[in-house]
This record gives C-alpha cells, structure tokens and sequence, in this order.
C-alpha cells in the first residue's frame, strides 16, 4: 500500500504506524456517532411506518370499511382506496427502513466492531510482542564468552521465536491499518449512496402510487366541491324556510289572537277562519277526493282519564278528511312515574316535574298514532279542575279526551276549528263509512299505534304480496311451466319461467347454465324492477311455444313421423319426480320439443335488440342457438380494422376513422357483442336477458371498450348501475388506456351519488 512505502522497523515507520493509529481512534468516534444517528432515523421510520398503519386503522374504522348509512353519507367507500393507499405507503416506509439498517447501520456496526477494533487488538498484541522481544534479546546478548554452546544456541532460537512473533504482529498492525486505510476511500460512500438510491426508490414508487391515484383524487375532489356547493345551496334554502316558516307563524299567532281571518300559511297548511265554518266546509269537500290538507296541528297537553295519570305533550293534527289524530311514545314508562304519589299527580305543577324526569328518555321510545273520532264527538270548554286554565274537553260515547292548550288564542282557534270539522262531518252528504256504536271497534281505533318497525314490515309484505300477484297474472303463470301444478312459488330466471317447488328440483340439477332457479318468498331482492319486467316480456305460455313446440296437445293425436317425441307426454302434478325430471332433461337438454329454424338468420337478433323485441331475442336465442358473446364480426363482412393491429394507437377510439366520420363513439361496431348493442341502444331488459343467457358483461370490442364503456358514453347512468351492481369491472381500459370512470368525467361531473360509490366501491 502506498501509505507504506518501506516496511522495516524503524522510526520512521513507528512514527506512521502511530499517527494512523490516531486517525483511526477519530474514525471511530465518527462512525459511532453516524451509528447513533442512524438508530434515531431508523427508529424515525418506524414510528412513521405505524403512525401510517394506525392512521389507515382509524380511517378504515372511521367509515372506509363499513357500508351503514353514516359511512355512505360521508364517503367511506370513497375513502377505502384512500385506506389502502395510505398502508401501501406505509409498506414503502418500512421498505426504506429495511434498507437504511442493512445498507447503513449493520455495515457501520460491522466496521466499528470487526475492523476498527481489530486494529486495538492487533496493537495490543504486538505491545506483548515487542517486549518478549526485548527481553529475549536483551538476554541473548548479556551471554559472556566462555559459555556453554548449547546455551548460546537456546538463547538464540528464543531469540529469533521472539523476533518472528514480533514481525508477524508487526504486520498484522498494518494490514489491519491498510486495510481502513483502503475502506476509507469506497465504504462510507457505497453505504450512503445506496441509502440515498433506497431514498430515490421510496420517493419513486410513492410518486407512481399518487400518480395512479391523481385522475380519482381530482375526480373526488371535484365531487366534494359540488357537494359542498349542493350542501351551502341547501342550507341557505333552509334558512329561508326557517324564515319563513317563523314569520308566517307570528304572523298567524297575531291573527288568531285578534280573531283575523286567514287562508293558508307560508308552510301550506291550511288555518281556517274563525268567523265562519264555511270555509272549513269548503274545504273539506274540495279534498274528499284528493290529497288531504292540514287544517291545524300543533302540541297539546293530555291527559288520560283517570285524574291521578300524568299530563303528556302530544302532537295533534286535525285534517281535510275530518280526522283528528295525535302521535305519543310507545313505550314503559320510568320507574319514577310508578313511584309519584297522588298529591304530587293532582297538583298544578306536579306533571312538569314528572315531564321534566322523564324528558330525556322520550326520544327512546317509538312513535305510535292515535286516532279520535270526531263524527260522535262533542267538545267543552272546560276542565274537572278549575285551577288549570286553556283546558277543553273532547267527549265521545267510548271515550274522553282531557286536553290543555299552551295559550288562551290557541284554545279558542282548536276548539273552533275542531267544531267547524265536526259540524262539516254531519252536514256532509258524503259520509265516510266507519263502523259505530261497536265499543270494541271504537276503543280499538283510538288505541291503535304502529311503529316505524311495523310500518316497513308491512310495506315490504304488501311488496312481496304484489310480486306475487303480478308474476302470475302473466299469461300461464297461475301453474307451473312443466307440470302445470296450480300456485308454483319458484322461477327459472333466464328461462323467464314459474314452476313449483318439486320440479324447482329438477331445474336446479340441470346446472346454472341451463336454468337460474330462485325462489319467489325467500329471493326477495332477485325481484327487482327490471326482472318483473322481462318475465311480463315472457310467461310461461310464450316459453312453452318454444320449448314444446313440437308437443301434441291433448285434443291432437301423436305425430308418428317424428319417433323421438312419440311417446313423450307431458308429466302431471301427481307424477313421480323421475318422471318429471326425465321431461325436463329431454325439454331443456335434450332439446327434442323445440321446432328448429333451419333458415333463421342470426342477423335478425340484431334487429330484434334494435327494436328491444325481448321475445324475438329469446327466440333466437333459444332455438337458432345463437350465443350471447357472438361480435359484429361473425354476423357481417363490414369490418373496418384489420387484425392483428401493429400500431397500437389504432386502439384508442379517438384515433378511429369511423368513429371520426360518424361523430358518435358506437361509430365502430367492430369486435362489439350483443351485450354492447344493447346498450348501445338502451334497454335494460334486453341487458338482463342477455346477462342471463350468458353473456360476458366484461367482454371488450376492438378499441378495448367493454359494454360499461358503451353505457357511459351514451350517459345512461340508469343502465351504467344495472351493469355495476350485476358485477362490471371498473378497471377495464379501453384502447386510449381510460377506464369508464374517466370516460364518464369527461363527459361532465357525476352528480348521482348512487353511481360514484358503485363506481369506487
């Protein structure tokens, strides 16, 4: 090495071994700072790592990875892309620590310990040398003439072992030096640099990710800016209201407290006069028919008719059809009510104190409707208790209803308006047919209450009820489409049939390929808009003429030219289920029963979804086997590309020529399947019957657009979710590398929050 240039032990060199010696002891102070450094960036980078996690954790928790309502409305579907980017960069972070420890830290470690302190031992080691070597030298030439030969001879080989060591450690103290020497011009530098490339690749794929995810973080950014403005939008219109709603009620206060007539209020209900009861009588009869109108509603204390029960508030509202209804809490009552003895009910303000307690568990509770019969009704201005003023009675053959007003112009105005209703109902020669005088029916009215629950309960039965009654009012519906068993509750969705639950069985065996089965009461949401319309396109009288075309009816004789079909019948209810199952196998499988059109022209399917002929569609289909993943390509000769394409731009439908001359992006119809010219044309219906007959809702044309492409680009936003809830790929690029998404933004902001959460989702 050049930092030795003579080797022999001498001053001089003494003099060089020692000053390297100093620099490598400030070497190693240097190196273990660094070293401490890079444990505090390290342990930096760890921190950082979970800070991400655990940022990622609160965010997912926060909405991103739920689907309730409140995650909806604040946009945690959106966020979950947001979540799983925030943990990918998380992962480079740790990456990068890997790296600095392995690159950095453990080579420092490495150097400090291994070549740093290699050179104190080395030192220490010939320190032992030199003085073995002293010594042995120092006795070999102290011998005095005359001495024994084997002496000398033994004192010299001490003496030469001595040397030898010395010499050996000597070196070894400069290579150990040369070597940090040498280290010194190429390891600190490699270290660093390939930190600060672990650096450049951190950066790097972290820029990629966000890079990838700038047309989305634009595109959501834009969707917060116009909800922000939709939300400053609404909030203004809602303090109008508030505004107006305020003005329009002192407005009324006055005017009731002075008796002024007056029509209508600023929020549309309708305040009838006091002057008079013609106005409400006009109006009672101008809405017999039609939408019901409020004439008054408002809060009203009541109490039942024992005197020792507590006064609630309840909410009362008195309609255009002569109905006098109020809400209350379905619920138990506190303990504390059952504990408030009799002087403390019958006091004046003993109820407040009762209101008050159980004030903040009345949101708890239910909502129930009760209703009071106004037509054998009669009301008093008066109270059981001359202390309490406002009060005023309602009093019916079954019941009595104590009432208290919050101030003396909304007694008056109740109690008239109330009278004019009950005066309107038995001057009316219309009148409503109730049933009377039947206590059990009375109580039973006034008592009634549904809650929310029930409510929707019964909605979604009187739903399930119409289902029923809509699919077997379809020609051949009201048995089924094999065995003609009466009431069949199962379907056949892509067969557009109902059958009974015996031969659902036999459905089910032949494979999803051939027949969809689902259930009329259990598959609630299979029963969607669109499939109740494809099965009124269909029936099991239309399904029949194709698949039993060829089946004698039962006032026509065999066919003994065709022997396949000789001795097939159709089964009965009461046949076992072999039998059935045998027909079905022959119908659908073996497809003997279907007259084949041997000159049908496949061409006509396009016509058929041109003019959303559903039952054409089905026929071709079904008898000229035509599949639903057939191209353009195969049903005509005018293909404009020619395949394989060497120049990729070719792909993107900006750049092609038909697309250009024609102005509209379904201009190409190259490599396009039935699927895409049904949504080309827009009809949903002819969508899910191609969907059920197999039709590949991702397949892509020549310029790589895939029907949901097509659907954006007509904006057909209603078809757009029916192909994203039936499971197509968003992240499909066309031939210009744009998914439908980003063909969509193009087109103009999304505003249909229903199809961004299905589009991010």
């Amino acid at each position: 090495m050049a930092a030795f240039t003579k080797l022999e032990d001498s001053p001089m060199f003494r003099k060089q071994v020692n000053s390297l010696e100093q620099l490598t002891d400030e070497l190693k102070e240097r190196c273990s700072n660094l070293h401490k450094g890079c444990k505090r960036f390290m342990g930096s980078l760890d921190e950082a790592y979970a800070g991400d996690l655990s940022f990622a954790d609160s965010l997912e928790a926060f909405g991103a990875g739920l689907d309730d309502p409140v995650s909806v409305a604040i946009g945690g579907p959106v966020m979950s892309k947001f979540t799983t980017a925030f943990r990918e960069l998380g992962t480079y972070k740790e990456l990068l620590r890997s790296q600095v420890e392995h690159m950095l830290s453990d080579r420092l470690s490495q150097f400090i310990n291994m070549d740093l302190n290699g050179v104190k031992d080395c030192r220490r080691r010939l320190d032992r040398a030199a003085v073995a070597y002293d010594q042995a030298r120092e006795k070999f030439v102290s011998v005095r003439k005359g001495t024994r030969a084997e002496v000398v001879t033994e004192l010299e080989e001490d003496l030469q072992n001595a040397k030898s060591t010395f010499e050996r450690c000597r070196f070894n103290l400069v290579h150990a030096l040369a070597n940090i020497e040498a280290k010194k011009k190429y390891e600190f530098l490699e270290s660093i640099s390939a930190v600060m490339d672990a650096h450049l690749r951190y950066f790097k794929q972290g820029y990629e990710l966000l890079g990838q995810m700038e047309p989305f973080i634009h595109q959501v950014l834009t969707y917060a800016q116009q909800s922000k403005e939709m939300a400053v939008s609404e909030q203004d219109k809602l303090a109008k209201r508030i505004q107006e709603f305020r003005t329009q009620e002192e407005i009324a206060n006055v005017r009731m407290a002075s008796n002024v007539d007056t029509s209508t209020s600023g929020d549309g209900i309708h305040v009838v006069g006091l002057q008079s009861y013609k106005t409400i009588e006009a109006l009672m009869h101008s809405t017999a028919n039609g939408e019901v109108q409020v004439i008054k509603q408002g809060y009203l204390f009541k109490r039942p008719q024992n005197t020792r029960g507590e006064w609630k508030r309840r909410f009362f509202v008195l309609d255009s059809h002569g109905t006098l209804y109020y809400y209350g809490n379905k619920g138990k009552s506190q303990g504390v009510a059952s504990q408030q003895t009799a002087g403390e009910g019958a006091g004046v303000f003993g109820r407040f104190r009762f209101l008050n307690q159980r004030a903040s568990s009345q949101g708890e509770d239910s909502i129930s409707c009760h209703t009071i019969d106004l037509r054998t009704s009669t009301i008093k201005i008066d109270a059981d208790e001359n202390d309490l003023r406002f009060c005023f009675r309602i009093i019916s053959p079954i019941k009595t209803f104590m009432l208290q007003a919050e101030s003396v112009a909304d007694q008056k105005d109740w109690i008239q308006k109330i009278t004019g209703v009950i005066a309107s109902l038995l001057n009316s020669p219309f009148p409503q047919q109730l049933s009377y005088g039947n206590p059990a029916t009375e109580s039973n009215r006034s008592t009634s209450s549904v809650d929310s629950l029930s409510i929707e309960d019964n909605k979604s039965s009187e739903g399930h009820d119409d289902i029923f009654n809509l699919l077997r009012n379809i020609p051949g519906n009201d048995s089924c489409a094999e065995c003609r068993s009466p009431d069949p509750d199962w379907a056949s969705l892509n067969l557009g049939i109902l059958i009974c639950i015996e031969c659902s069985g036999a459905h089910r065996n032949l494979g999803v390929h051939i027949s969809k089965v689902r259930s009329l009461r259990l598959d609630v949401k299979v029963w969607e808009p669109v499939i109740m319309d494809l099965f009124h396109a269909l029936g099991n009288d239309y399904a029949n003429s194709i698949w039993e075309a060829l089946l004698p009816k039962e006032d026509q004789g065999m066919d003994e030219s065709n022997g396949a079909i000789l001795f097939i019948e159709k089964p009965k209810p009461s046949d076992a289920f072999s039998i059935k199952e045998r027909y079905i196998q022959t119908k659908y499988v073996d497809k003997l029963l279907f007259a084949r059109d041997t000159d049908q022209v496949t061409i006509d399917i396009l016509e058929a979804i041109r003019t959303n002929d559903v039952r054409g569609a089905y026929r071709i289909l079904a008898i000229a086997e035509v599949s639903a993943n057939m191209t353009y390509d195969a049903l005509s000769k005018d293909v404009h590309h020619v395949q394989p394409v060497t120049d990729k731009s070719l792909l993107d439908p900006v750049s092609c020529e038909i697309i250009r001359d024609s102005g509209k992006p379904e201009g190409c119809l190259q490599g396009c399947s039935l699927l895409h010219f049904a949504c080309q044309y827009g009809h949903p219906v002819m969508v899910e019957l191609l969907l059920l007959f197999g039709a590949d809702i991702n397949m892509q044309d020549f310029h790589g657009r895939s029907p949901l492409h097509h659907c954006v680009q007509k904006k057909n936003d209603d078809l757009t979710k029916q192909l994203l809830k039936r499971g197509a790929r968003t992240t499909i690029k066309d031939g210009g590398g744009l998914t439908a998404l980003e063909r969509r933004m193009e087109l103009g902001a999304i505003t249909d929050e229903d199809l961004f959460i299905l589009f991010v989702r």
